[in-house]
């Protein structure tokens, strides 16, 4: 192998994001154990990295050594029970304070200096669902009963990540809560947003241009919470019923559209599209008045001709109907680069542990081992996107490098500084 990446990583973690030091600051009253904490976190947070599959597969690793390179020496390597009480009982203020740093840092660094779309740093916000059980539940579990009568048990967080440009990050996530003596149902996606966002604002100030979500977040509720905290909301609009929708519509089809344009994705494929736009539309709540766009997309594949239709509102009145087309278009990147990336590559879907604070911990480590991954790829390695390199074989590699790399190497995120 020519290249280390194992240790190029390791020292950009160390250099750049001071992850060592950071480690270090976690309480350790909480976990007592003749095993460091800075021992099972960095064991816990680089198993993350190197995309693990389930404790199980990591108390093999454990057992037969594989991150003892990589360790000091003389280090006492914990076994897979005192990991799982480790994090059962863990300092999760700690290790989101860790992952605040890093999103810090990473603003710092001017990561989003020319925005994710056309100039404007652009996130989504959208639910997603960790895992379900009809055997395993804990206090925190919403709950659903199917038709069959069986309780299924799961758990759901709502999650927001920068789409459009590399690297995706996620900036924050909020675990949506189970029904309480108060209420017969459990917490929507939209309060947890609206709790993630002003969370968000606290930490980070202006943190986004423009947020935008799918159509479940198409309330006057959701637009007033985003507007109150200095930003612009993109929604994408389905429902046919909403007086908006009539009227809108109505509206443009006594005329042309107000812009055209094609969008070229090889020789024999393209898409026309069409957008009709206007202003000054009353949502149930008549303060909020918001920009209305239709969009109608001709899509050629050498003979075939494909058309559909898309709605989106926003409280943007300056920027372009091209740029909010496609960022209407790069919400999916949430979807892709971050949900379905999570749950194929990094096994987001799997219960690695049961436990109020257990799961919440498990997701932040996922959260700050992906992040560190994609800024690592994207920012370190030249090229990374341009030379079509796999984060797959990348990370392939880092996984044979914990043995060929010499004894003599120290690992600089225990170096104490």
């Amino acid at each position: 192998m020519n290249k280390s990446y194992l240790k190029q990583m390791l020292t950009y973690f160390s250099k750049v994001y001071h992850l060592g030091e950071k480690i270090n600051t976690l309480n350790k009253k909480r976990f007592k154990s003749p095993f460091e904490i800075s021992t099972i976190t960095f064991i816990v947070l680089f198993a993350f990295m190197l995309q693990i599959r389930s404790f199980n597969k990591l108390e093999h690793w454990l057992k037969k050594g594989k991150f003892k390179k990589i360790l000091p020496k003389n280090t006492k390597v914990p076994r897979i029970d005192a990991v799982r009480r480790c994090l059962s009982d863990f300092d999760l203020e700690g290790l989101k304070n860790i992952h605040r740093d890093i999103i810090k840092t990473a603003i710092k660094n001017k990561v989003f200096r020319n925005g994710t779309i056309d100039g404007l740093k652009v996130v989504a916000i959208d639910g997603v669902e960790l895992f379900e059980s009809t055997k395993k539940c804990c206090e925190k579990c919403p709950s659903r009963k199917h038709r069959d009568g069986i309780t299924h048990y799961f758990h759901r967080a709502v999650i927001c990540s920068t789409v459009g440009s590399d690297p995706h990050i996620i900036l924050g996530a909020e675990m949506l809560e189970p029904k309480s003596d108060s209420s017969d149902k459990d917490e929507g996606e939209i309060t947890g947003a609206k709790r993630l966002i002003n969370n968000l604002y606290k930490k980070y100030h202006h943190f986004a241009d423009i947020i935008v979500a799918d159509a479940l977040f198409c309330k006057s509720t959701w637009i007033k919470e985003v507007l109150s905290i200095g930003m612009n909301a993109v929604v994408r609009v389905k429902d046919e019923r909403l007086h908006i929708v009539k009227d809108a519509l109505a509206l443009f089809k006594c005329r042309e559209a107000n812009k055209e344009w094609i969008v070229k994705q090889g020789n024999k494929k393209y898409t026309k599209i069409k957008a009709w736009d206007e202003d000054n539309f009353e949502m149930a709540d008549e303060t909020v008045k918001v920009r209305f766009i239709r969009f109608v997309e001709e899509m050629h594949t050498g003979d075939k001709i494909e058309i559909k239709e898309a709605w989106i509102i926003t409280t943007d009145k300056f920027t372009s109907s091209q740029t909010l087309w496609e960022i209407m278009h790069k919400r999916w990147d949430i979807e892709n680069n971050a949900f379905h990336q999570l749950k194929t590559e990094w096994h987001l879907g799997h219960c690695f542990l049961h436990s109020p604070t257990g799961v919440e911990t498990v997701l932040m480590f996922i959260i700050i081992a992906f992040n560190l991954m994609q800024l690592y790829l994207f920012r370190c390695i030249r090229g990374f996107r341009k030379k079509r390199m796999l984060q797959i074989n990348i990370i392939e590699d880092i996984r044979d490098e914990r043995f060929t790399i010499e004894d003599t190497w120290n690992n600089p995120v225990f170096e104490k500084t």
